[in-house]
C-alpha cells in the first residue's frame, strides 16, 4: 500500500468514525510523517507556521487515537498503523480482508524492512467490526448515486440503505 492509499484508507476510517474527512494540511502531515519529514518541513511545503502544523497534527493524532482506541502520534504512526492494519487484514478465523480501490490488502508494509508481528487477541473482533462497518458504509455511500439515477428520492434511498436522511442529502448535493 503506497502512502496515498494509506492516507485514503485512514481518511475513510476517520470519516466513518467522526463524520469528518481529514483536511489538506492533515493530508500533508500524514504524508510528511510517513516519509520521515519534520513538522517544520511539512509547514514550509504547506506554507504555514510550524506551530500551526503541530497544532493540526495534534488534532489528527487525537482523532486517529480515538478511532483506533490506542495512542497514535508522530513517532509511532508507522508502526501502529502497520500493526493495526496487518492484524485486521491478515488471514484470520473470520476471513476478513479490507478492500481499498477494489484491491484486497492482505498485508501492509509501510517500511521496507519492517516485518510486523501479528498479534491475536480479543481486540481483533472489535477491530474487524470497525473495518467491516467502514466497508459497508462506503459501499452504501457509493450506491447512492446509482439509486438516484434510477429515480429514487432521498427518503427512499435512506430507507433502502438504512442510512440517515441527512447523510443521503449530504452525498446527493
Amino acid at each position: 500500500m503506497d502512502t496515498q492509499e494509506l492516507v485514503n484508507y485512514l481518511d475513510e476510517l476517520l470519516y466513518d468514525s467522526t463524520g469528518k474527512h481529514i483536511d489538506s494540511l492533515q493530508v500533508a502531515i500524514l504524508k510528511g510523517v510517513l516519509n520521515g519529514e519534520k513538522y517544520k518541513d511539512i509547514a514550509d511545503e504547506y506554507k504555514c507556521s510550524a506551530s500551526h502544523a503541530k497544532d493540526e497534527a495534534y488534532k489528527l493524532w487525537r482523532s486517529l487515537s480515538q478511532t483506533f482506541n490506542e495512542d497514535i502520534n508522530k513517532s509511532n504512526l508507522k508502526a501502529t498503523v502497520d500493526r493495526i492494519i496487518t492484524k485486521n487484514t491478515a488471514k484470520n478465523n473470520y476471513g476478513v480482508g479490507v478492500m481499498v480501490n477494489n484491491n484486497k490488502i492482505d498485508r501492509v508494509n509501510i517500511c521496507r524492512n519492517s516485518h510486523p508481528k501479528i498479534e491475536e487477541n480479543e481486540d481483533v473482533i472489535s477491530d474487524d467490526k470497525i473495518l467491516i462497518d467502514s466497508a459497508q458504509k462506503k459501499i452504501k455511500r457509493d450506491t447512492i448515486p446509482r439509486l438516484m439515477k434510477l429515480g429514487l428520492n432521498v427518503e427512499q434511498i435512506a430507507e433502502a440503505l438504512d442510512l440517515p436522511i441527512q447523510e443521503v442529502r449530504k452525498i446527493m448535493s
